[in-house]
């Protein structure tokens, strides 16, 4: 009996996709286990690791098939392709880890974003999945049992393989707990289990009650003098620190900036994540990166706070993912898109600022470094360091070039803060000046064979954690009271502290000990 349900056709089915993802779908896992086992003498796991995979695929195939039948098992088949073959295709090319703020990213990416990650690779992916499919779907020579039987086969098959499972487990689990407790990472590279585990996650989180918006710093006053504030916050975009010259790199990326006397440059200077979606929600927020989830977004940010004290609001977005909802409920927000080069964030600069004599923030958020698609994100003038990488398909790039390229989005950075400087210093006669740079996060290279940005914090590496960070002040003694602890450690969560503090407004949620300038 045993053999007969074994021997099913969809049990083959359900067997053959198990091993096809096994042998296909998790070339970076066990590249990744095997590089460890080996290192380590663990041969019993490098041996078995495949074999256990595969009876735990066809164990979590059966109960995820166990109320299908006939055409939706086809159809569920079909997903699970198409689900492994995406997932493997970025796990495999860049590295990425397909977890829940993964999804959150791509919720919030646009056409142009979404369309700068095709490639022949992708292409070559999703058409053999695209055949594979119309096989299983049209061609397979499958022969279905009553709904009974076939749910029976699937218990029987899931329950058989679980109990060998947790055999093979007791009599190994010395060697497997203490080998995935110190890698616990690798459990975020199994494909396509992770990867539908997080989108699960993801799709309950966005289902569940949302949490009641929240006011803060209701007691907020703010001090105001007769000479005016103003303060520009250039909002970096996938700028990491070990590329820029500012930070020691042997590269020239930052020449307009290393020449000035006037900035004060911080070397070590951390991330709140490492994707957009979360880095900027959470810099503005007053929550720390340790305090931060998806639902503190539903509190205000020090640009409510900000303006409710009658600071007045400019917010001016390149970013293609525009601005995480951070001046929704701000009047003066234009979104360029990413559509053109940076420099049309300093459009209209001059005239903005003359409309009104009053306290002024002024948020420029830039499409900055972002890849995979650098060579798009400067003018022609900027292509400095060659050769470079003209195309989003990095895998037919040299290190060489992908880094050139990246260093030219630094140069042109570079121009745009220079010049949003020297725009500041044009208006020192009325307004008493602050200039802030920092980037949301940072960016891989190819280092290690990870690619662009967005793996969880706990296993990123630091150039998606450590970001560039200057300030520029036309107050002398405020430049030399931040030059002397210019060397500490700081992160993104100082930013909202900072801002109360240079527009002196006083609320019970102001935290001295994290204001830069306290």
């Amino acid at each position: 009996m045993p053999f007969k349900l074994l021997a099913s056709h969809s049990q083959r089915a359900i067997a053959l996709l198990a091993l096809g993802i096994v042998a296909f779908y998790n070339i970076t896992f066990f590249s990744k286990l095997f590089h460890f086992a080996i290192n380590e003498e663990n041969y019993l796991i490098a041996l078995s690791s495949p074999f256990i995979l595969m009876l735990m695929l066809v164990c979590i195939l059966n109960v995820l098939l166990l109320l299908t039948h006939k055409t939706l098992f086809k159809v569920m088949l079909v997903t699970l392709i198409f689900a492994g073959a995406l997932s493997s295709y970025f796990i495999d090319t860049f590295g990425t880890i397909i977890d829940t703020n993964m999804y959150t990213n791509m919720m919030q990416t646009d056409s142009a974003e979404i369309l700068d990650l095709f490639t022949t690779k992708l292409f070559i992916y999703l058409g053999c999945a695209s055949l594979l499919s119309f096989w299983v779907l049209f061609k397979a020579p499958f022969a279905f049992s009553s709904y009974t039987k076939e749910f029976i086969q699937k218990a029987f098959v899931a329950l058989l393989s679980f109990l060998i499972i947790a055999g093979l487990y007791m009599s190994l689990s010395k060697s497997y707990s203490t080998f995935f407790r110190n890698h616990n990472e690798l459990k975020m590279y199994i494909n396509p289990a992770y990867p539908i585990a997080s989108f699960v996650k993801f799709v309950y989180a966005k289902l569940k009650p949302k949490p009641t918006f929240m006011a803060i710093a209701m007691d907020a006053t703010r001090q105001s003098s007769e000479k005016k504030k103003l303060v520009v916050f250039v909002l970096g975009e996938t700028a990491r620190a070990r590329n820029f010259q500012l930070n020691g790199y042997d590269v020239p990326t930052n020449p307009l900036l290393s020449k000035r006397d006037d900035i004060v440059n911080l070397p070590n200077f951390a991330s709140c994540g490492t994707a957009t979606a979360i880095s900027v929600p959470c810099m503005f927020s007053k929550f720390s990166r340790n305090d931060w989830s998806d639902d503190k977004a539903y509190t205000e940010n020090i640009v409510d706070v900000l303006a409710r004290t009658g600071v007045r609001i400019i917010w001016r977005d390149n970013n293609s993912g525009a601005d995480k909802e951070i001046a929704k409920r701000m009047s003066d927000v234009v979104q360029y898109g990413g559509r053109d080069f940076d420099s049309v964030l300093l459009k209209d600069f001059q005239a903005n600022i003359d409309k009104q004599y009053e306290d002024t923030f002024i948020v420029l958020h830039q499409e900055g470094s972002h890849g995979p698609t650098y060579f798009k994100r400067y003018p022609e003038a900027f292509k400095k360091f060659t050769p470079t990488c003209d195309t989003q398909e990095l895998d037919k790039c040299t290190q060489e070039q992908i880094v050139n390229t990246y260093n030219n989005t630094i140069l042109y950075t570079d121009y745009i803060v220079n010049e949003t400087i020297n725009l500041l210093k044009a208006n020192e006669d009325k307004y008493e000046t602050t200039l802030i740079y920092i980037s949301d996060h940072g960016e891989s290279l190819g280092e290690n064979g990870v690619y662009l940005h967005g793996l969880p914090y706990m296993i990123a590496p630091e150039d998606q954690k450590h970001v560039p960070a200057l300030f520029y002040f036309g107050d002398k003694a405020k430049r030399e009271f931040l030059h002397v602890k210019a060397n500490e450690r700081f992160s993104q969560d100082n930013l909202f502290h900072t801002l109360l503090g240079l527009f002196a407004v006083k609320t019970s949620e102001y935290k001295p000990t994290l204001d830069l300038l306290h």
